[in-house]
């Protein structure tokens, strides 16, 4: 994920304080140990989300908590097919800003929502996992995809098997209030790469 804070043209010190930001999501995808055989295939929709440029007014509009502002959500499709059916669990490697997300720039973070999953063209739950082949114990239509997590598809509260297994993932990228002040143009980049394992 990239961000750039970037000066409207240096008229006047209160135009400075208006600095541009904006923000770009790089995903990678990347296959585990147990995919050697290639059973499976892991692809997303777009690997880059650019959230654009804004003036630091601008995200100061958009508040999501009182120490943090959001450059707004977006979203990718991603959709992993397996020639012969397979329990898949999916992780995201990457920086941990906290226990809930992503390290976006200096002093941001972004988040990871999964939902819409579906198997072999059926409507799934998903579990919250620590490892492969763990038994989820939270299970629910959407999750967070947070550090050191990974999502297997549920069916009747077990993970069950299948050959495709597609899922929405909504990305959402924050900034501290003392992250959006810059004295110059500034990039912000963020990324990580998804972890398709097959057990």
């Amino acid at each position: 994920m990239a961000g750039r804070l970037r000066p409207a043209r240096p008229q006047r010190r209160l135009q400075r304080a208006g600095r541009m930001m904006c923000g770009v999501l790089t995903a990678m995808v990347w296959q585990g140990m147990a995919l050697a055989a290639g059973n499976c295939q892991l692809q997303i929709s777009n690997r880059t989300i650019d959230y654009g440029q804004m003036t630091r007014a601008e995200l100061l509009e958009r508040q999501a908590s009182p120490s943090t502002f959001s450059l707004g959500k977006q979203s990718m499709t991603l959709t992993a097919t397996c020639r012969q059916p397979a329990l898949i669990t999916l992780f995201f490697r990457g920086a941990a800003a906290d226990g809930a997300s992503y390290r976006f720039g200096n002093g941001g973070s972004f988040t990871l929502q999964l939902s819409g999953a579906q198997l072999d063209g059926k409507a799934v739950n998903l579990g919250k996992v620590k490892v492969a082949g763990q038994q989820p114990e939270i299970m629910s239509a959407a999750m967070a995809l947070l550090p050191n997590d990974g999502a297997v598809p549920v069916s009747d509260e077990r993970p069950v098997k299948g050959s495709n297994f597609s899922m929405n993932v909504e990305i959402e990228a924050l900034v501290s209030a003392a992250g959006s002040r810059v004295a110059d143009q500034t990039l912000w980049r963020g990324n990580g790469s998804f972890e398709l394992i097959e057990h």
